[in-house]
């Protein structure tokens, strides 16, 4: 069969055969090896990436552990029982009425289940009244704000109606663990 073609056939068939096996070798060979090459670098540069957050992380241990122990003690110091009854509540916001020079109107304490629930209205200028707010801001360890009204009175000041809530204990560790 090869012997009636004429040089040229031949030669015109042995490159149809060669590009015919490199086109074969191409699409079925060379081609998905270089894609999953890519995959494998993908992956690679992926976990390599998970693996720099990981190191990160082990290496800001001591500090996440000294962070963690700060704020167990914290909670530790927050979830000591405090008992305190209406009396002692009443002079903790004349206390603080006094020293931020605001007028305590009404105070008028239930007792609930897990607390005192108290209605409390105070006169004073905006900035007194900005700076009693500051002061309860280390309140909230204790005491919840449930509802808050700020009027404008005709004294070129502010009338403050509030409920809050006075809890026994906001904080129980169970649960947590204190030794890392």
């Amino acid at each position: 069969m090869f012997s009636n073609l004429s040089n040229r056939e031949k030669i015109l068939l042995t490159l149809v055969i060669i590009i015919a096996v490199g086109a074969v070798y191409y699409f079925y060979f060379y081609q998905p090896l270089t894609e999953e090459i890519a995959n494998l670098e993908l992956e690679k540069s992926q976990k390599s990436a998970r693996l720099e957050t990981a190191i990160g992380f082990a290496r800001r241990l001591p500090e996440i552990k000294e962070e963690y122990q700060l704020l167990i003690a914290d909670l530790e110091a927050r979830g000591v029982y405090l008992d305190k009854d209406v009396i002692d509540l009443l002079i903790e916001f004349r206390e603080a009425a006094k020293d931020n020079d605001v007028e305590l109107r009404l105070y008028r304490p239930t007792q609930i289940a897990d607390g005192i629930s108290m209605t409390v209205i105070i006169d004073g200028g905006f900035r007194e009244v900005t700076n009693l707010f500051e002061d309860f801001g280390e309140w909230n360890y204790w005491f919840e704000f449930t509802s808050l009204d700020i009027q404008r009175n005709s004294a070129d000041g502010v009338t403050i109606n509030m409920g809050v809530i006075y809890h026994d204990q906001l904080i129980t560790l169970e649960g947590v663990e204190t030794d890392v």
